[in-house]
């Protein structure tokens, strides 16, 4: 076999393939980018010339990375060859992973090339291309936007901050796996995402994947179906850090945790960074096997709290700069005093604000700020003391996190059930009496009931309630949990 023959190589044989090397890439950057060749061809090396066949034979460490080099430059690395060594000769591709830690072929083509190294906080060129040929591999794109410099840091997510931004920093080295719990709406999205930017842009020649636990579900499924398991797993076996989002939407599935078992064990054994997120600490996901739930604490487990007043001032103030615009600092006090445990509510609030502003031509006032946080779904008085409207508001949040307490106890399940996929009869029906009272007597929008009890979406929310109103009407057993329910509720 080739690959064995390339331990004989005497010295003079593999100076002779890396000066090889080195001119065909050279000839290549008349012709392709600098950063993409650096991106994509930092470990793809000449490994032999079969004369007799008239080849030059090029290794590659996996399938992504030979996939990706036939789309970009099969055409233009061909003619490199061509004309550096012999236009008589082809390229030959080979994948074998095995050889993947093999150096002595490997040159320094940041060097070659004079290309400064990637600083995490720069927006290189190559970014674009990397995330668009990664987007193929598993279709999910980055946003350039999320970094860990515009990232505002607080008392009650430091841990968690430091943690991500240590991982990002060395991966494969430390805190791995690292497991990341918090609520909806508290930087998740921003934090996963600076980790992956962080990564790629340290480590342009890795492939970083960051799959929301929903989208791993579809692969495996699509997989299953197609009889293409093996082909999935080949592409998890080139991936060498993995990103999952919200892992607790794996509840359930089994087939789906048996085979996330074996890849979590496969990069365990390869020390291939693995980096999770959730709704709830490992030891609280429910119908996820204990060997999974286990293996998530195996690294380093952090939390995320909401943010203080003080920190949704900051935010508030940091979102304000982006956009170049400005708001009465008192007016930013009403906002931060009312939303406290959603930060994506106060860019919301915010862009309402500016598009106020923006189609009246006038300065926002605190009755645009009051309509806003009504928008926003804030049950408020109409200018009142802003410390009485805080305390309002947040007894009328904290009233209907105590019905669900309530509603869970009456029927002796967990808020986590109620507030997980599970159908089992008594937990379907008091979620769907809570989405019921949600929506009469709380007066939240179908997007607040979904997005609190974590649902797929509207329509989801919309069966659920149509569901409970025709129950209402025949089953008399509901009707009286119900009416106690409402009764609680106006003490």
């Amino acid at each position: 076999m080739l690959i064995d023959i390339v331990d004989q190589y005497d010295s003079e044989k593999k100076q002779y393939l890396k000066d090889l090397r080195t001119q065909i890439i050279l000839q290549l950057s008349t012709q392709q980018d600098h950063k993409k060749i650096v991106a994509f061809l930092s470990k793809v090396w000449i490994i032999n010339i079969e004369d007799n066949e008239k080849k030059i034979y090029l290794w590659f460490p996996n399938e992504f990375f030979l996939a990706q080099t036939k789309k970009i430059f099969n055409k233009s690395l061909k003619e490199s060859v061509q004309t550096v060594y012999n236009p008589q000769y082809t390229i030959e591709y080979i994948v074998y992973p095995p050889f993947s830690n093999w150096s002595d072929l490997l040159i320094n083509l940041w060097e070659l090339l004079n290309i400064e190294p990637v600083k995490s906080k720069e927006k290189d060129p190559v970014w674009k291309s990397l995330t668009y040929e990664l987007k193929n591999y598993f279709w999910i794109l980055f946003d350039p936007y999320f970094r860990f410099d515009n990232f505002i840091a607080w008392a009650n997510n430091q841990l968690a901050f430091s943690s991500a931004k240590a991982v990002a920093e060395n991966p494969w080295t430390t805190y791995n796996p690292l497991f990341i719990y918090w609520n909806v709406w508290l930087g998740k999205t921003h934090l996963m995402q600076a980790i992956w930017n962080e990564i790629i842009s340290n480590n342009p020649d890795k492939v970083i994947i960051y799959l929301p636990a929903t989208k791993l579900v579809d692969e495996i499924v699509q997989a299953l179906q197609h009889n293409k398991m093996s082909t999935l797993m080949r592409k998890f076996d080139d991936v060498d850090a993995l990103l999952i989002d919200d892992i607790q939407f794996l509840a359930g599935k089994d087939k789906t945790q048996e085979i996330f078992h074996n890849i979590f064990n496969d990069f365990q054994l390869k020390k291939k960074q693995i980096i999770i997120s959730s709704d709830r600490p490992p030891k609280e996901l429910l119908q996820i096997e204990p060997r999974l739930k286990t293996r998530f604490a195996y690294g380093l487990v952090v939390d995320i709290h909401a943010p203080d007043y003080e920190t949704r001032i900051a935010i508030l103030q940091s979102k304000l700069e982006i956009k170049q615009e400005t708001i009465d600092p008192e007016l930013l006090s009403i906002i931060a005093q009312h939303i406290t445990t959603n930060v994506r509510e106060l860019e919301w609030a915010l862009n309402i604000l500016l598009t106020r502003k923006k189609l009246s031509w006038n300065e926002i006032s605190e009755d645009d700020v009051y309509a806003c946080l009504q928008t926003l779904w804030y049950s408020i008085q109409w200018r009142i003391n802003i410390t009485d409207t805080s305390k309002q508001n947040n007894k009328w949040q904290k009233s209907f996190d105590t019905i669900v307490e309530m509603v869970a106890n009456y029927y002796s399940i967990s808020v986590a059930e109620l507030k997980s996929d599970s159908r089992k009869k008594e937990i379907t029906i008091a979620r769907q009496i809570l989405m019921l009272i949600a929506k009469k007597h709380f007066r939240w929008t179908l997007e607040k009931i979904w997005m609190y009890f974590w649902w797929k979406n509207h329509a989801t929310a919309i069966y659920a309630i149509s569901n409970i109103e025709k129950k209402l009407k025949n089953d008399e057993d509901i009707q009286h949990d119900y009416k106690i329910f409402t009764e609680w509720i106006e003490q």
